[in-house]
């Protein structure tokens, strides 16, 4: 049994607490940390922890403590990552691995120096339904591919002290919901040969809206992402034998395929055993028993690969974080 212990007592977490609890996996929930005891206790409780403590480096030093799960802003992940190595735990760290592909190898680094486990928790490529449509699309169920659109714009509604708007803490759009269609890139149609993009930043200075135009010798992928508007959470792959629907974009259960003529051909439905956050957590704790140090299915080098873009991008934005200045 896999005991698991989580830092960050905020949505994510909980998500990710309601996959272990209601899902099939041999882990359980076996301490969380806040920077407040009492939201910690709150938090025990209500997803059934053995113990809560009010200090992340408690739960970094509790010997009973397999797999640390990193669910504090994005900001704060290469610290925290950092300083869980030095107590030789396995990390499983919620998207965006760390701010910038620098960071992040030098967390890989000091992880295969010290013989742990370390993964990415973006968990859009875990899904069963991604997985199948990816198989097809290799299969040429649709042909060649030509066009990949994927669009993640919505509104939080959250005061600009929120985390999502704050440049210390890793905010803006392309970093918290940007990746997605980027990941949706990359695995559809691989890394781009360039790219251009139209980018609007925000009063408090990160990015809250943009759209990225990735190109390739004969085809082009359109990717979407916004904090201050909404559209549908979808993703189409153009084709020359016809075209792919996924809907919900990053948490899809399900995928149409049609042929040329809009014919419905084929339908993926994969529905959730609790929240899609459960195929992750599996495969966390399935490389841990077998030994491995990192995910066959989100190796080091795709965390690199999207981290790697997304500085490019920012880059030509002349977009960068306080940590990254300094």
């Amino acid at each position: 049994m896999i005991r698991i212990g989580v830092i960050g007592a905020g949505f994510i977490a909980n998500k990710f607490c309601d996959a272990v609890n209601n899902s099939n996996l041999d882990g359980k929930l076996a301490a969380i940390a806040s920077r407040s005891l009492d939201k910690a206790e709150k938090f025990k409780e209500k997803h059934n922890f053995e113990k809560a403590y009010g200090s992340y480096e408690e739960l970094f030093k509790d010997k009973d403590i397999d797999l640390i799960y990193v669910a504090t802003p994005h900001g704060l992940h290469y610290n925290h990552m950092m300083e869980i190595l030095e107590y030789n735990k396995n990390i499983l760290c919620e998207k965006p691995f760390t701010l910038n592909a620098k960071q992040a190898k030098e967390v890989f680094k000091k992880a295969k120096n010290k013989n742990v486990f370390i993964m990415e928790a973006l968990w859009t490529r875990f899904l069963p339904t991604i997985r199948e449509v990816k198989e097809l699309t290799d299969d040429n169920i649709i042909g060649d591919i030509v066009k990949l659109e994927a669009d993640f714009c919505f509104t939080p509604n959250k005061d600009d002290d929120h985390r999502l708007f704050q440049p210390k803490l890793g905010g803006g759009a392309l970093l918290d919901v940007g990746i997605y269609p980027i990941t949706f890139a990359n695995i559809f149609m691989g890394r781009p040969k360039n790219f251009n993009s139209d980018v609007k930043m925000y009063k408090t200075g990160v990015d809250i809206a943009e759209t990225i135009y990735y190109n390739y010798p004969d085809r082009q992928a359109i990717l979407k992402s916004a904090l201050n508007y909404e559209l549908p959470l979808l993703a189409k792959i153009t084709g020359t034998k016809g075209k792919i629907i996924i809907e919900g974009l990053h948490e899809t259960e399900s995928a149409k395929i049609y042929d040329l003529d809009n014919k419905l051909i084929r339908e993926v439905n994969h529905p959730h055993e609790v929240n899609g956050f459960e195929y992750e957590i599996k495969e966390a704790i399935k490389c841990i028993k077998y030994n491995k140090l990192e995910s066959d299915i989100m190796p080091h080098s795709e965390t690199l690969n999207v981290l790697t873009q997304m500085d490019n991008i920012r880059e030509s934005w002349n977009f960068f974080y306080p940590q990254e200045k300094n």
